[in-house]
């Protein structure tokens, strides 16, 4: 493996675990604001 293969692989593993917290991000958005909305009132 040169330099560049790791690279490479090395901004695939940086992306995929960026989507990775992307989605769980986005899966607990509503549940955090859903909890908030009914104690702001």
């Amino acid at each position: 493996m040169n330099g560049w293969e790791f690279f490479f692989i090395l901004v695939g593993i940086v992306s995929l675990t960026h989507q990775l917290f992307r989605v769980i991000d986005f899966i607990e958005r509503p549940a955090r604001r859903h909890r908030r909305h009914p104690a702001a009132r």
